[in-house]
């Protein structure tokens, strides 16, 4: 395990060019270029502000602001996990013509993903001084979350991206599971509007404690659960682990089936 890991180290070039090339070529062609980088994220917060304060009462103090603080983070997760699942096939010229670690591929996705949550933040964060929630304290945490979910996503990124070599169908499964898991994740709406008795379900699911980690950092200018934080970060760690050994395993294949 420590070896494959030094292997991709060594690569390190290649994978800063591979994340590169996916920043300059992510929005190539369209007039507004890079600016997407920063209109998706307010885009996206009108049509669901719009929804949900207007058509759809939401009874949430600044709902922009609430909303904001997490779609973001989801954005992150959902693209990234979505352009993971088709990587290996659509690199399958260069996996056939040039020796890297494959891990690079969803390493790369990932990190891509990461570089634009960062300049989200560069929207986020004068939204949050312009409504009053001011940085303060509790922004030391901010770090660590976005670790853990990188963490988090990376495990996930190179499960599905060797899983779809074989089983294409996935590519197009995970638009419906994601859809719905957005829905089973307290991005729209707050924890609290969970029934008691279905609360405990979403303690299963990681990305709702890192969903409302971020919140009350941004939001409610609180620290967030750190024993919960701490168990999906050790959590998702042992998952990078597996996934990243399975990925070893099978990328022996993919010549094969791409």
């Amino acid at each position: 395990m420590f070896n494959q890991w030094k292997e991709i180290y060594q690569y390190r070039e290649f994978l800063k060019n591979n994340v590169s090339k996916d920043l300059r070529t992510r929005y190539k062609g369209s007039f507004l270029g890079f600016l997407w980088t920063f209109l998706n994220p307010i885009l996206m917060l009108i049509v669901y502000s719009t929804l949900f304060s207007v058509i759809i009462k939401m009874d949430v103090k600044d709902y922009p602001i609430f909303l904001f603080c997490t779609l973001l983070s989801w954005n992150f997760f959902q693209t990234t996990l979505q352009s993971s699942s088709s990587i290996i096939v659509l690199s399958g010229n260069l996996i056939k013509k040039v020796y890297f670690p494959q891990e690079i591929l969803p390493i790369s996705i990932m990190a891509g993903g990461l570089i634009n949550y960062l300049y989200g933040l560069l929207v986020l964060i004068p939204a949050l001084i312009i409504f009053g929630y001011y940085p303060d304290i509790h922004y030391i945490w901010l770090p660590i979350i976005i670790v853990i979910q990188s963490i988090l996503i990376l495990a996930c990124a190179f499960f599905i991206s060797a899983l779809t070599v074989f089983f294409r169908d996935l590519e197009h499964m995970l638009s419906i599971f994601l859809t719905a898991l957005l829905y089973l994740t307290p991005v729209l709406y707050p924890i609290t509007m969970v029934p008691e008795e279905f609360r405990w379900l979403f303690s299963w699911n990681p990305m709702a404690t890192i969903i409302t980690s971020y919140r009350d950092v941004f939001y409610y200018h609180r620290a967030p659960a750190w024993d919960s934080l701490l168990l999906i970060g050790i959590c998702s760690l042992c998952l990078l682990f597996l996934t990243q050994y399975y990925f070893h395993r099978l990328k022996g294949k993919f010549i094969e089936e791409i």
